[in-house]
């Protein structure tokens, strides 16, 4: 994935949002692309899917540890 539609996919996951929402309207690539590109920034750890619901992801919060 270049490095524009990186930046764009992550300012956009400030809230949770669907795989094909991803796939139609910020990457505007077929499912399967989306969801291997989904799945190797799942494993570099900058996002998560999330708890709440199937298939939606959102940005990894960075916590305070004290």
């Amino acid at each position: 994935m270049d490095e524009k539609k990186l930046n764009s996919l992550l300012l956009k996951l400030q809230r949770p949002l669907h795989i094909s929402y991803i796939s139609k309207y910020i990457l505007k690539e077929d499912l399967e692309t989306t969801e291997k590109y989904l799945e190797d920034l799942v494993s570099q750890g900058l996002i998560i899917e999330s708890p709440l619901a199937s298939k939606y992801y959102v940005i990894k919060a960075i916590q305070n540890q004290e």
